[in-house]
């Protein structure tokens, strides 16, 4: 399943983004306030126990609001464990197994270390590159290439972390190996 993100105004939670004046204001919680309150609505509802084999990927919101959610939500399962009987294990172990995250927005951080720390808290494995290419604020593969990180690493968030989250698609095969040779 694959979740993309808008910026929409609606009455409802957490779209109730009418009282910012402009495009900044919208674009700067909606898309990641969308994707928490997905995330928590199927965490609330025990979807990832219900559907172990469920693979769930989050688009166009960025990857900084993952581990504030996951720490959040594994401090309130701790507290209110019996409202949630359906979830044995914490929301961030069943998020370790079936979700992913989509690069973009990518966010920038003055130090490119901190976002490298955040791809960590994430999970290295767990995020996918997206371009959101060709709208005007599309990001760039240089913008994960040029993180320092391992080369490994950013193999795995620019092709094979998607190969994993999209079991159906092949992992590609050198034309030397494709040819016999």
């Amino acid at each position: 399943m694959v979740l993309h993100s808008v910026t929409i105004v609606t009455p409802n939670f957490p779209f109730q983004i009418d009282q910012f004046e402009n495009h900044f204001g919208r674009q700067s919680v909606s898309h990641a306030f969308a994707m928490m309150a997905n995330l928590v609505s199927m965490m609330h509802t025990g979807v990832p126990a219900r559907y172990p084999k469920l693979k769930i990927v989050f688009t166009e919101a960025g990857i900084a609001w993952v581990p504030y959610l996951s720490w959040r939500m594994d401090k309130y399962h701790h507290e209110y464990r019996r409202m949630v009987p359906i979830l044995e294990r914490r929301p961030s172990e069943y998020m370790r197994e079936q979700v992913w995250v989509s690069t973009q927005p990518i966010e920038e951080p003055d130090d490119p270390t901190h976002l490298v720390e955040t791809i960590r808290h994430v999970g290295e494995d767990r995020i996918v590159y997206a371009s959101d290419w060709p709208h005007h604020d599309f990001d760039h593969p240089k913008a994960i290439m040029k993180l320092p990180m391992p080369t490994e690493l950013k193999r795995k968030i620019m092709g094979e972390n998607a190969l994993n989250a999209f079991t159906r698609i092949p992992a590609p095969v050198p034309a030397a190996l494709a040819d016999g040779d």
